[in-house]
């Protein structure tokens, strides 16, 4: 399919060694073979580096770039480092223990092929698995929510709905990478690589949503939400939110509220104080009223 769009694909490592080899199969396994591939290491401190070069060692006849980086310098600044050097018209990232369905990439060239140019994202269903690549019994958001059908996944202009509830998950997207290149690219100070990207680009552009499963999730106990505190989770949310803070009276509220229940134990006696203060003063109103 060499007359196919290239698809650059960025696969990201950070002490993977257990699993990079199946991420990296999945890649160039890909039934769509027009593809380019970077990996970059974050100096990983097992043996994700010798993993690796074993790996480019096995595949030198193919596409395949590879970064170690001597510092951990962070995802989002890897990923644009990424979209500098990358040629291709559509861009995925994938982390280094995710690993991608033998179909993905042609399904969803299909779908922006075959769609208008106002579309910036094809995005999919997905599986859960452990650290063994077993599958994990367990319900994803789409499953909770009834959606079996593309009709049922949004597609469209969503980022009211991606702001109320984010939904999406990151090894299933597929981007165009002009898209990405409009606005600016990733936001170096925030951790959460995909959250405000699809946020952002939802305000500008349409996307697709896919019932077709993508990609398989992996679930490990390190990883950054299993690893994280809600406290550490919770401040990353809000510097994400800050990018669009102010633009919307509806949406200031719906961070004004999340902020509020986050905070609501520092924020409580404050507030009962204000709010008593007040029901005193109408009180007193009412009763000058009354006379």
């Amino acid at each position: 399919m060499n007359s196919s769009p290239l698809v650059s694909i960025v696969a990201l490592c950070y002490n993977h060694e257990q699993f990079l080899v199946e991420t990296l199969d999945s890649i160039i396994n890909q039934s769509y073979r027009n593809i380019e591939l970077m990996i970059i290491d974050n100096a990983s401190s097992d043996n994700s580096k010798e993993k690796i070069n074993e790996w480019i060692h096995n595949h030198h006849d193919k596409n395949v770039r590879v970064v170690f980086n001597e510092q951990n310098v962070g995802i989002c600044p890897a990923l644009n480092y990424a979209i500098k050097h990358f040629k291709g018209k559509y861009f995925q990232m994938i982390s280094c223990d995710d690993v991608m369905v033998s179909d993905k990439i042609e399904k969803q060239v299909k779908v922006f092929e075959s769609s208008s140019d106002s579309l910036a994202f094809v995005y999919g269903n997905y599986r859960f698995i452990d650290a063994n690549s077993e599958f994990i019994n367990k319900a994803n958001f789409y499953q909770n929510s009834g959606w079996n059908t593309d009709d049922d996944f949004p597609s469209g202009r969503i980022f009211e709905l991606l702001f109320i509830n984010y939904f999406l998950r990151a090894p299933t997207v597929l981007y165009k990478l002009d898209c990405i290149k409009n606005i600016g690219g990733y936001d170096e100070t925030i951790p959460f690589e995909d959250y405000q990207m699809n946020l952002r680009l939802s305000e500008k552009f349409a996307c697709k949503g896919m019932a077709d499963v993508l990609c398989n999730y992996r679930i490990l106990e390190n990883s950054y939400y299993s690893s994280s505190t809600n406290d550490l989770i919770s401040k990353n949310f809000f510097k994400t939110m800050s990018h669009f803070y102010g633009k919307n009276h509806m949406f200031d509220w719906v961070i004004q509220l999340k902020f509020l229940n986050f905070n609501r134990a520092s924020l409580f006696f404050p507030l009962r104080k204000t709010i008593f203060g007040l029901l005193n003063y109408i009180s007193k109103e009412y009763k000058k009223f009354l006379k």
